[in-house]
């Protein structure tokens, strides 16, 4: 590769990285008191956060791509960064022996861990922590995943480097990020009139690889996923799947997938 190297987005709106977290906090806690009922807990029947089908299958897809990329033993200790209310981390904790869950949130955490309470999953620890300052010691995991959560983080590369200096070697990283130049982050949006989510940013493949290599990752790839959105109708799912399907083996176009999945290994 050559070229100047790029480096991630600014902070959205010139604001501090303190002001940015507690954006994020507020943002989170507003989330959680729609969701802090007892029926919210018992929706659904099982750990898994209830959502529509399509949510689910937004978040299958996404979690899949991870651990088929990872190819880690069900043995695995591993961390999620960035968990909010669970929505992979139950996923996680049917396929490994234990995992460590950290979210800026302390009512996403507390949601997570009533929710852990109440199906009897005994794998989870869940812990309130800054993605750019993880409280775990060098070499604790053989992974670290992270889903739609390091776009607003006030400096995605320190916490790449946080996830680097955790993983013993030979860990696994997998992490995504959303692709700028995916049509549904700008003019779709607008149309539909979504409104951003609080300091969203978007990035390029190469942005992102670079991220990667430069917090000491060996092997980082990375892969264009999804042209659906979690919000899709249900009725309009068996579409979606052979969209998805299409687009995502089509070459030029796949480069405008929303989603870009990140792996690589600790050497």
């Amino acid at each position: 590769m050559s070229g100047r190297r790029q480096r991630p987005p600014a902070l959205s709106e010139n604001r501090s990285a303190d002001a940015v977290r507690d954006d994020i906090r507020d943002f989170y806690r507003s989330e959680a008191e729609e969701r802090a009922s007892e029926e919210w807990l018992a929706a659904g029947g099982t750990a898994r956060v209830p959502e529509s089908r399509a949510a689910h299958y937004f978040v299958d897809r996404k979690v899949d791509a991870a651990l088929e990329a990872s190819g880690l033993p069900a043995t695995a200790d591993v961390l999620e960064v960035g968990s909010s209310f669970g929505q992979m981390t139950f996923l996680l904790a049917d396929r490994f022996r234990a995992v460590t869950a950290v979210d800026l949130s302390a009512d996403a955490v507390d949601l997570t861990r009533r929710r852990a309470e109440r199906y009897g999953v005994d794998n989870v620890t869940v812990e309130v922590s800054d993605a750019e300052h993880l409280p775990f010691a060098d070499g604790a995991f053989d992974a670290a995943f992270s889903w739609s959560v390091l776009r607003y983080v006030p400096h995605p590369e320190r916490a790449l480097s946080e996830m680097h200096r955790v993983l013993r070697p030979g860990g696994r990283l997998a992490v995504d990020f959303p692709n700028k130049y995916c049509p549904w982050f700008g003019p779709v949006k607008a149309i539909l009139r979504i409104k951003p989510h609080v300091h969203d940013r978007l990035f390029s493949a190469t942005e992102v690889r670079r991220m990667a290599i430069d917090a000491g990752f060996a092997d980082v790839r990375t892969r264009p996923m999804l042209f659906t959105t979690r919000r899709l109708p249900d009725g309009l799912l068996p579409a979606a799947r052979v969209t998805d399907a299409l687009l995502e083996r089509t070459p030029g176009l796949r480069q405008l997938a929303a989603v870009i999945l990140v792996t690589g290994r600790k050497p």
